[in-house]
């Protein structure tokens, strides 16, 4: 069996009291998304982290505390900081029709609106105004192509492929031909 495909969600700030709960900057919107998953990973990355079954968590401070099976004291979560935390990709659940998870387009292929290739997408980023995508195309460029209506015309996560239609000008100021 593959093992899992885990999505960041968060990441531990170490322990929060006596008794081993930990603290957890969450980036989901939801935090009961946590409560749902089967269980919590915990790791530097997605290919060593470990499952942990949350028992409990609470929001305190502008962050959650988790109470995780088999940590039980305050050493014990303080080893946990600076992990990153995970869940599974099926234990999410799923988008509107008009939405998609981010990491469901991570390396999709990116077409401008006449068919053009510019590239893959290579990472996405929030920013004041609104969401960005990084598209890396050959050589190793990279663009910024505004998360926009007008500008984002598909998303086609079955089939790996981004369209967008970026206004005049911008690939040009950001080096592209």
């Amino acid at each position: 069996m593959p093992p899992a495909k885990l999505v960041v969600m968060g990441r531990s700030a170490g322990a929060y009291g006596l008794k081993g709960e930990v603290k957890v900057s969450s980036f989901a919107d939801d935090p009961e998304l946590f409560l749902g998953a089967a269980a919590v990973y915990f790791g530097p990355d997605p290919q060593r982290a470990k499952p942990r079954r949350l028992l409990s968590m609470r929001e305190h401070g502008g962050r959650l505390l988790m109470s995780l099976e088999g940590v039980t004291t305050r050493e014990q979560a303080a080893e946990t900081g600076g992990a990153w935390i995970y869940i599974r990709a099926e234990d999410m659940p799923p988008p509107a029709d008009d939405e998609f998870y981010w990491h469901e387009v991570i390396g999709a292929e990116v077409f401008d609106a006449g068919g053009g290739r510019l590239g893959t997408v290579h990472a996405l980023t929030e920013t004041n105004a609104h969401d960005m995508m990084v598209v890396r195309g050959e050589g190793g460029r990279e663009a910024l192509i505004p998360l926009i209506e007008g500008v984002l015309l598909e998303v086609d996560t079955a089939g790996g492929k981004v369209v967008v239609d970026p206004p005049e000008g911008l690939l040009e100021a950001q080096g592209w031909e």
